[in-house]
């Protein structure tokens, strides 16, 4: 006997579902996403087990909001001390610049500027000076720094001053001291990579608390397989990995629900719109992977530049508030069963619509909602043509099938949609089926000269190809999922960093 599960831990809901060897959905359960985040994760595996022994469980996967929450509601972040490897250039722009004041009042304690950093043609602006790193590692734990973010001008093309730093400030303040590398994280670009470094170097304090919890629920169930996590490009990485850069995880959700949701159609080509309690996100999946956003993102009003879906999000879910013709983006959340009129609550909600338009839901009764007919299906119909406006921004000439899923998607009529929208069986339970099917990742991650470029890429994507067969991947299905180049500028022999991932599904043992 051969399990899988999967888990995704929403801001709303935390659900789960058993796979069998076949990747078939065997159970699934969704129950209210809790405070400390571990007890509904307990609820929600203590159900899936109702029926297997622990001990039949291979892996299980877990997806999750915690790091995203952990920025949007301010708390659990260590406080940050930023280290830039720059030469002798301290009037440059401030680190968190145009950040939200209070993000930045919570977790920025100062910058020091030391020795370090390279050209954009790869030579040194200057050698790391270790007495300023001395120094500066001094001066921001006085500060209160509780972690540090060192970034080095032009680090992704060569990381190893970043490196050398890292050794030295282990060596020199003890190992304990939690340190994030700019180049590990984020692209060229020095400000959003240093903006993605700080998160990081801050969201190592939830994530660390909250995983290893999570991780102690299952040793109590008696599940002793791997836990791994799910990250923003929809592979997984283990949960030393996570441990160490948090910030891959924020846009797992999304990533969850679109791989799921495409999985459970079986359509590699499409648009997902995942409707949740408090908003819709809308993306493009293509070869069964979310489209990657070419642009700078943003979490929490912070831009980053490292690899995240392609999302649109508006504050549309079942959770959110009616004024008159307007639809969010105010939200009751997890509370909707206690606060919604149709479950006896005195606020009215976009479910209420739906279930005065005639959507089955357990518990809720339309004579609650004082809404009539009339007024119920105009909210409906808002909701549709806010869904499609985004829908037309992010597909652009194409005509690709829709999915809808999400706890939400049950809220739109049939009626109201165009042939080519589909809710999938299990629509409700899209992310933690996607998480549950997360692939192992192999990169590679190399200096080299493009002169030969069909040659060297190819040559590339084989040992890619390669490490996640090693790793785990079953060789019959594992396949190139990203390439990313950062050509080297004014260097001749057309130098390149070029990083290649590969990704696929666990090799099945006998």
């Amino acid at each position: 006997m051969s399990y899988t599960i999967g888990v995704d831990i929403g801001g709303t809901n935390t659900d789960a579902v058993l796979l069998d060897a076949t990747q078939k959905i065997v159970a699934a359960t969704k129950t209210a996403t809790t405070g400390d985040i571990t007890t509904g994760f307990s609820v929600a595996l203590k159900e899936l087990l109702k029926t297997i022994e622990p001990g039949w469980i291979r892996t299980l996967f877990l997806g999750t909001t915690h790091a995203t929450n952990a920025i949007l509601q301010r708390k659990d972040l260590y406080k940050v001390g930023v280290i830039r490897l720059a030469g002798q250039n301290p009037e440059s722009l401030p680190p968190c610049l145009d950040w939200p004041k209070d993000l930045k009042e919570t977790l920025y304690v100062g910058v020091e500027t030391v020795g370090g950093g390279y050209e954009c043609n790869g030579s040194p602006i200057s050698d790391l000076c270790f007495k300023e790193l001395r120094q500066a590692v001094t001066v921001l734990l006085q500060k209160g720094a509780e972690s540090l973010a060192v970034i080095g001008v032009f680090s992704p093309q060569n990381p190893q001053q970043e490196l050398e730093a890292a050794r030295f400030i282990a060596a020199a303040f003890g190992g304990d001291l939690p340190i994030s590398l700019s180049h590990a994280i984020g692209g060229v670009g020095f400000i959003e990579r240093e903006n993605s470094t700080i998160l990081n170097a801050a969201l190592k304090k939830v994530m660390s608390t909250g995983f290893k919890a999570l991780e102690g629920v299952c040793h109590q169930l008696g599940l002793d397989c791997p836990l791994f996590v799910t990250q923003n490009n929809g592979t997984i990485i283990d949960l030393a990995a996570a441990l160490e850069y948090p910030v891959l995880t924020i846009s797992a959700g999304p990533t969850n629900s679109f791989i799921g949701a495409s999985r459970l159609t079986g359509l590699s080509d499409a648009l997902i719109v995942d409707i949740g309690g408090t908003s819709t996100d809308i993306g493009l999946v293509k070869k069964g992977f979310p489209r990657r956003s070419l642009n700078t993102s943003d979490i929490g009003g912070v831009k980053l530049n490292f690899p995240m879906p392609d999302v649109l999000s508006i504050g549309l879910g079942g959770g959110s508030l009616i004024d008159l013709d307007k639809i969010g983006p105010e939200s009751v959340g997890k509370e909707i069963l206690t606060r919604a009129r149709c479950f006896g609550g005195d606020c009215f909600t976009f479910t209420d619509a739906a279930v005065c338009y005639g959507a089955s839901i357990p518990g809720a009764l339309a004579e609650r909602t004082g809404c009539s007919a009339e007024n119920a299906l105009k909210i409906l119909k808002i909701a549709v043509d806010r869904i499609e406006g985004e829908i037309a921004c992010l597909e652009g000439q194409q005509d690709l099938p829709v999915l809808l899923v999400g706890g939400g998607a049950q809220l739109i009529p049939k009626e109201l949609l165009e042939k080519r929208y589909f809710i999938p069986e299990y629509a409700n339970i899209a992310n933690a089926y996607g998480a549950a099917l997360a692939e192992i990742s192999g990169v590679i991650d190399q200096i080299v000269s493009l002169n030969q470029r069909e040659i060297v890429l190819e040559k590339l994507q084989q040992e890619a190809l390669k490490a996640a067969i090693q790793r785990g991947a079953d060789p019959e299905n594992v396949q190139i999922v990203d390439l990313h180049i950062i050509p080297y500028h004014y260097v001749p022999n057309q130098m390149a960093r070029v990083i290649v991932t590969a990704a696929g599904a666990q090799q099945k043992k006998n």
